[in-house]
């Protein structure tokens, strides 16, 4: 889950003022200047009341927070940052198909997660991980929901500066289709994931 705050910043002996938001494996800030820090490329974190310090690339950097969660919070995120199964919300035993998506980090993390990978429809699966290039592509959405069980949730990863495919077109389909946009997620450096579902009690009559 990201976690956000108003903060200023220090970046050597530069200091800004802006906000930041942590998320999977970095950390952004948002000001007159922007800033992106990759938690496997800091070092030596800790924190001071509520100050976070750390290394980037030999500058020190420290990160106070004026309002959000504890400091603490965030020193143990960097500390432990999520995996990609962890931003997907996999837990222990879900059975996924991966569609029109080769991603070894995808696989890696869900394996390590144990969850159980299956490679066509003709088995049972709770979530589907569709690579999206096209609009057209989207149309499978609502067909695959209607093959799970009512929890079942549909993420759609497409490129984040596509020209064939946007987030437009994806909230455009669930609208047209009835179903639920449920999230968003910084899938990759490159990519951004929405996760799909039936709308609750839809089953309901």
């Amino acid at each position: 889950m990201a976690m956000e705050s108003a903060c200023k910043l220090q970046v050597g002996r530069e200091h800004y003022e802006g906000k930041v938001r942590m998320e999977g494996d970095h950390i952004d800030f948002a000001g007159l200047t922007k800033f992106r820090f990759r938690l496997n490329e800091t070092r030596n974190a800790h924190r001071e009341e509520e100050t976070i310090l750390f290394s980037f690339h030999g500058n020190a950097v420290g990160i106070r927070l004026t309002s959000g969660r504890a400091a603490e919070e965030w020193l143990d995120y960097i500390e432990h940052p999520q995996t990609l199964a962890d931003k997907l919300g996999m837990r222990e035993g879900t059975v996924v198909r991966i569609l029109n998506l080769e991603d070894a980090d995808l696989v890696s993390s869900l394996e390590d997660r144990k969850t159980r990978i299956v490679s066509n429809g003709g088995d049972a699966y709770e979530v589907v991980m569709l690579g999206v290039e096209r609009a057209s592509e989207l149309r499978q959405i609502q067909d695959l929901l209607e093959t799970m069980p009512p929890e079942g949730a549909v993420w759609v990863v497409l490129p984040k500066t596509g020209r064939m495919v946007s987030k437009a077109n994806v909230f455009a389909a669930v609208r047209e289709s009835g179903l639920h946009h449920a999230e968003a997620i910084d899938y990759s450096e490159t990519q951004t994931a929405f996760k799909i579902v039936r709308p609750k009690f839809a089953s309901v009559k």
